[in-house]
């Protein structure tokens, strides 16, 4: 990381107090991006992010409806498979959206 010389403190005579204020945040911030203030670094590293999830492949469910008894076994109906198939898939679709516009936003605070 490159080495920044350190800003000057902010004088406060002659100026008016909110102008002082703003200033002093905007130090403190600067300082916060150039790693000289505050026990971490500002989101400006590269490794945080949400790695996109491989396929998934679903191998149990728990969720039970309305089922038919063929032998010794009970049988969902194929309307009820279905919808649990398309609330699972739906529910996996979501989980990469939100994980898309997650690393947009932290793309975004890199910029």
């Amino acid at each position: 990381m490159p080495q920044y010389q350190g800003i000057p403190a902010i004088p406060n005579e002659q100026i008016a107090q909110w102008q002082y204020d703003v200033l002093v945040a905007m130090k403190e911030n600067l300082e916060i991006l150039m790693d000289q203030r505050g026990p971490g670094r500002a989101v400006t590293n590269d490794t945080i992010g949400v790695q996109p999830a491989q396929f998934q492949l679903m191998r149990q469910v728990s969720a039970r409806g309305d089922f038919v008894v063929i032998g010794a076994f009970n049988v969902p109906v194929l309307d009820d498979y279905i919808k649990l198939l398309n609330d699972v898939q739906q529910l996996a679709t979501d989980v990469a959206t939100m994980q898309d516009a997650f690393n947009t936003l932290l793309q975004n605070l890199r910029n």
